[in-house]
């Protein structure tokens, strides 16, 4: 039986029994009950939020637990996509530039709606270039607002946890003569730079990574539609907008030209 290393339940396997021989590991050098330590989470967590909440606004923190949400569920369909900017440039040739405003209506894809009503209102290729670059970066940098969150609690959540150990050798020394505050103290420094390198190494890190390549989807999927658009603009044939649109992807991931299409056989002849 041959495995798909890209199947997504067989991707969960793995972090699942990593998982399992990290805890093990933990479990193994310290009980869990050590591991817990109530004042080393507030100072870590409270220090996180405090942080986070100065420096960025309530839409962008809403807005980076939906982008963290979709990175897991959504799917950048650039099949779809490529199929759909092949089908209108056949449309266009077929019936012209204006029998695309229903489909306008009814595109959810917002980037490829935006660029439907250029095609439809513009006639001028470099003019619609250059509404569409300055689309591209203004959603650039709105898909990043979630990362440099993250990357910020990359940052300041191993520094929170020195602060904790601080404070805890503080107490300490403070209370040099009571054993049982002493114990409290030392549980506290030192599971505090624990807490935050986890934060910032198990959580912050890889997700950060994760947006980065959602975001790159993102726009890939951006620059295939602004390339189909501009070549429909430029009346090129819909071979040539399937094939360029095509070459953007990955080698391994790039499709067969529809020849069998019946919305294509109708208009071969025109085409040639």
């Amino acid at each position: 039986m041959k495995l798909n290393f890209r199947n997504k339940s067989f991707k969960i396997s793995i972090i699942l029994f990593l998982l399992a021989l990290l805890l093990h590991s933990v479990v193994g050098t310290i009980s869990l009950k050590s591991f817990f330590n109530l004042t080393a989470l507030e100072i870590i967590f409270s220090g996180i939020f405090i942080s986070i909440i100065i420096s960025f606004s309530f839409d962008t923190l809403i807005n980076t637990i939906a982008m963290i949400k979709k990175s897991f569920s959504d799917k950048i369909d650039y099949e779809g996509t490529i199929h759909k900017v092949h089908t209108l440039s056949i449309k266009i040739k077929r019936e012209g530039v204006l029998s695309i405003q229903a489909d306008i209506e009814k595109e959810e894809n917002t980037f490829l709606r935006d660029a439907m009503i250029l095609l439809n209102d513009y006639k001028k290729p470099d003019t619609m270039r250059d509404i569409l670059i300055k689309d591209i970066e203004s959603r650039r940098s709105n898909l990043y607002r979630p990362y440099h969150v993250l990357k910020m609690v990359a940052h300041i959540a191993p520094s929170f946890g020195l602060i904790g150990t601080l404070l805890g050798l503080v107490g300490l020394l403070s209370n040099i003569h009571e054993v049982n505050l002493i114990m409290s103290n030392m549980a506290s420094a030192l599971v505090s730079t624990l807490y935050g390198s986890l934060i910032a190494n198990f959580i912050a890190v890889p997700l950060m990574g994760r947006l980065k390549e959602y975001i790159d989807k993102n726009i890939l999927q951006y620059n295939i539609i602004t390339e189909g658009i501009l070549l429909i603009a430029q009346n090129d044939t819909a071979r040539n907008v399937f094939d360029k649109m095509n070459v953007m992807l990955n080698e391994n991931t790039r499709l067969t030209y529809p020849r069998k299409r019946l919305i294509e056989r109708n208009d071969h002849d025109e085409e040639l």
